[in-house]
């Protein structure tokens, strides 16, 4: 399958008088279609689901309405006005067992729930995002041939099980649109209104989720997304190229309109960098805890970007990417978003630090900088920090002759401003050289020793700042983190970001880690969430399948009665493991294989002698304590 291609949507079941057939391309792996009610957009998904056979590479095509709640209001709310207190919620059932084998035509949540009690490997995707992400835990049970589902909260030690219907329909939304997502039997997915009930948050993240299995359907773990939104939130504008995977409705009587990205009007590098401002993160800032604040444009892209390439989860956490137009706007901006209960943090160029205090006095004033500045031995961190900027301010001025043959090649120097006072620019290129600098090399330099005290003081003084969540540059601007494209004119700033975002997608982690890790530190400041590590969800199963094979495995056993017997005892679980036995010798053997292409765990197959610890084995072969 490659980009761009033509589909005939078929829409002969609309029940509209007039309507024709439309046809439009598909430029990438989501494509969205934009309009105001009543254009159309419900229609064109339903026709695009009798339109995807032929693209759906032999697997399902999944349409989920923007209703997809619907059956549950049964047990959710006063449904019929006679209900009164008296409401169902610990009735509620997601269908019996033969409704399972109809999950993927189902166009609510019901068939996403019957894929849950199906697919373990997929249960266990969702419930290791729940429990990390949102502090939930979710079980499914067989009771009476219905299927029923329950929560419970993973933050409180005394927390019991609860009915779905008493959870928030935001949660029940994620969870079924999640297990449609990470359904690798789902070619094709058409999904109305995803941001319904979703928090603006979860809809980025939810968002990130579909750009991770989006993509050609004849690559592994890649589907084809298509979704009808009237939110920002599922819109990604920051190209030429995004903006033409959007179908713009007018009415379903007319036809839709898409641009051609191959135009030439639509090359500029103006309009380039006009599409990149677009966003409208800085409207989410009002709904999260920790919005992070940054300088302008480029640093937003690129925080974006390694939040999104090392999976992050800046916006689940609830923070998000500010950008602030001009670094003197940052302290009234931190005083109005703390005003309204907000804990911004900061990731400001080195010239917040060099300038003067003003930025990050907004800080050193907060009542926990000197609890912080009490842990380092001083009593009292503006005065802490009064005193490194001084003796920093002073020493630059006295002896810039020590370094300046070197500071004088660095951008801020190269390009400061010459009507402005020359020791600002001597500050900035000072500073951004010792952090450039071992130890070694700053001693080799005339009044080295000096040099090394200041640069050791000053990274006491970043210690502080990051604690208080302000975090600057050592490198001086996010442009001198960059490592797949030369620093271009002010006016090109954005294009030079987004050139950037290209290289650092396709470098390995390790390599954006270490390049892009002061930008790093700030991101994962704000994302207090725990990293999700599938191997952590999967090892209490995995024991629960092995202990009792290797207790009733013998010389006889073979294959099949391994299978049967962990299948008689776990069921559909039992088919996320493949177990067969080996023998060396006297010695016997069992060998497990993990029978899902979707899990990312490592250290399979396990193959674990009869009599020893399975514990130990398991967390030995997968890497845990």
């Amino acid at each position: 399958m490659i980009f761009p291609f033509d589909i005939n949507i078929n829409l002969s079941d609309s029940g509209i008088t007039g309507i024709q057939n439309k046809t439009i391309t598909i430029n990438g792996g989501v494509t969205t279609f934009l309009g105001p009610n009543g254009s159309g957009k419900t229609q064109l998904l339903r026709g695009l689901k009798l339109s995807l056979r032929s693209y759906a590479n032999g697997k399902k095509i999944r349409y989920i309405s923007a209703g997809r709640l619907g059956p549950m209001e049964a047990y959710r709310s006063d449904y019929d006005g006679q209900r009164g207190r008296q409401i169902r919620f610990d009735q509620a059932t997601f269908g019996d067992k033969s409704s399972t084998t109809r999950r993927h035509k189902n166009e609510t949540i019901l068939g996403d729930f019957g894929t849950l009690s199906e697919r373990p490997d997929i249960l266990i995707k969702v419930q290791e995002r729940l429990r990390k992400l949102f502090k939930r835990d979710l079980m499914l049970d067989w009771d009476g041939g219905n299927l029923k589902v329950f929560f419970s909260r993973v933050d409180q030690e005394t927390s019991s099980n609860y009915s779905s219907a008493r959870e928030a329909s935001g949660l029940l939304h994620l969870v079924a649109i999640l297990a449609a997502l990470y359904d690798d039997e789902v070619g094709c997915l058409l999904i109305d209104e995803p941001e319904v009930s979703l928090h603006p948050q979860l809809q980025s993240f939810v968002m990130d989720e579909i750009l991770k299995v989006a993509g050609p359907n004849n690559e592994a773990g890649k589907k084809l997304v298509f979704i009808s939104t009237h939110s920002t939130e599922f819109i990604e504008v920051n190209s030429v190229e995004q903006l033409s995977t959007i179908v713009f409705c007018k009415d379903i009587l007319e036809e839709a309109v898409q641009i051609d990205p191959s135009i030439g009007e639509f090359r500029s590098r103006k309009l380039q960098a006009l599409l990149t401002r677009l966003g409208q993160e800085h409207k989410l800032a009002l709904f999260c805890h920790s919005p992070l604040l940054v300088e302008g444009p480029s640093d937003e892209i690129i925080c974006s970007a390694i939040n999104r390439k090392l999976n992050i989860n800046l916006e689940a956490a609830g923070s998000q990417v500010l950008p602030v137009t001009g670094k003197g706007q940052f302290p009234v901006v931190i005083k109005l978003l703390r005003l309204i209960g907000k804990s911004p943090a900061l990731l400001a160029d080195a010239d917040a630090l060099t300038d003067n205090l003003d930025i990050i006095g907004v800080f050193t004033s907060l009542d926990k900088a000197n609890i912080f500045a009490n842990e380092l031995g001083h009593r009292d961190a503006p005065a802490l920090a009064g005193t490194i900027y001084n003796d920093f301010c002073k020493l630059v001025a006295d002896q810039w002759s020590n370094i300046q043959a070197q500071a004088e090649l660095h951008y801020y120097w190269i390009n400061r401003d010459i009507d402005k006072d020359e020791l600002i620019a001597k500050r900035r290129s000072a500073f951004c050289w010792m952090f450039s600098n071992d130890e070694t090399s700053i001693l080799n330099i005339d009044n080295g020793a000096n040099w090394v005290s200041i640069k050791h003081r000053l990274s006491t003084l970043l210690d502080l700042l990051e604690k208080l969540g302000c975090f600057i540059l050592k490198k001086g601007t996010v442009e001198g983190y960059y490592q797949h494209v030369s620093n271009l004119t002010n006016d090109e700033k954005p294009n030079a970001a987004s050139y950037e975002v290209n290289g650092l997608m396709e470098a390995n982690i390790e390599a954006v880690t270490t390049a892009y890790d002061d930008i790093l530190s700030a991101l994962k400041y704000c994302s207090q969430a725990k990293d999700i590590n599938e191997a952590e969800a999967i090892r209490d199963l995995l024991l629960a399948v092995i202990t009792p094979a290797l207790a009733s495995i013998k010389k006889e056993t073979s294959d099949a009665e391994l299978r049967l017997h962990s299948n008689n005892l776990f069921g559909a679980k039992s088919s996320l493991f493949k177990l067969s036995k080996e023998q060396d010798g006297n010695d016997i053997y069992l060998l497990v294989e993990l029978a899902s292409n979707i899990l990312e765990v490592e250290g399979f197959p396990l193959r674990i002698k009869k009599g020893s610890n399975p514990i130990d084995m398991v967390n030995k072969a997968l890497k845990l304590k």
